[in-house]
């Protein structure tokens, strides 16, 4: 679990630098005992701050303590709009709490004279929902969330096709390749703006080079015993810059990715 007094130290060395904190990665935030401690603390540098939720936990006390910690924009994952579809992606998931959720923090919101967190509803579309999207717009403009975005869903092994890629392509990251297997729609470029543009820390103080790097594969350096500035320089950091500007798909994480 990520430690007050890490996350305290790399604020401290970065602020100066950094405009946007989005508070996620591959987890659910609210079951960190202290996640709007952290919120509020990097309010209170003059950061704006962001985070990503399922939205099982928004329960009366916790939506109270989210609109005074200075949290700017919540994103909720939901990826059906009844529990039978919800479930096949959100697996153990409970349409029924996240509605509750949300409601009851756009109602708080609006009581409280609040704009602020932006609310952002994002929707994987797959194979499995999309028939459910004129339904889910209807849905949204109703709860009153301030945004919808429909995402493309990262797929694994997708070359072979899968349930998963929706069959309005508009809404896929894959397509036909003409000889019975799939492709990524978008062509790989050798280029990246993310790699100059931020980084990850992990919960333990590892610094990854960003989002797709699930299982932290590429340590660039640790907060644990180096400065930003230090990793940021580093050599490993450079070689794997270097690398994805020469030949991107020598990169596992960089191959199924359309940034």
């Amino acid at each position: 679990m990520l430690q007050t007094e890490l996350f305290q130290s790399v604020i401290h060395q970065v602020k100066d630098h950094l405009t946007w904190l989005h508070l996620y990665f591959q987890g659910e935030p609210f079951l960190h005992p202290q996640f709007l401690d952290l919120v509020s603390f990097a309010h209170s540098q003059g950061i704006f701050t962001s985070t990503s939720t399922n939205a099982h936990y928004l329960d009366e006390k916790r939506v109270d303590n989210l609109l005074k910690s200075g949290l700017r924009q919540l994103i909720v994952s939901m990826d059906g709009i009844t529990q039978e579809v919800y479930e096949q992606y959100r697996v153990g998931g409970k349409l029924e709490k996240v509605e509750q959720g949300l409601r009851l923090l756009l109602q708080k919101r609006k009581e409280f004279g609040q704009k602020f967190p932006r609310v952002v509803l994002q929707f994987l579309v797959t194979g499995q929902n999309e028939h459910q999207i004129p339904a889910l717009k209807k849905w949204v403009k109703e709860l009153g969330v301030d945004e919808l975005q429909l995402k493309t869903t990262q797929i694994y092994d997708f070359e072979n096709g899968s349930e998963l890629i929706p069959s309005e392509l508009g809404y896929s990251r894959y397509v036909p390749d003409g000889k019975g297997k799939w492709k990524l729609k978008k062509k790989i470029k050798n280029k990246c703006w993310r790699m100059w543009q931020g980084a990850v820390v992990t919960w333990d103080g590892k610094v990854v080079p960003c989002c797709f790097d699930k299982d932290a594969q590429h340590v660039m350096g640790n907060f644990s015993s180096e400065t930003m500035d230090q990793i940021w320089k580093s050599a490993p950091y450079q070689a794997f810059r270097g690398q994805l500007l020469k030949d991107r798909t020598q990169i596992e994480i960089c191959k199924n990715c359309t940034e």
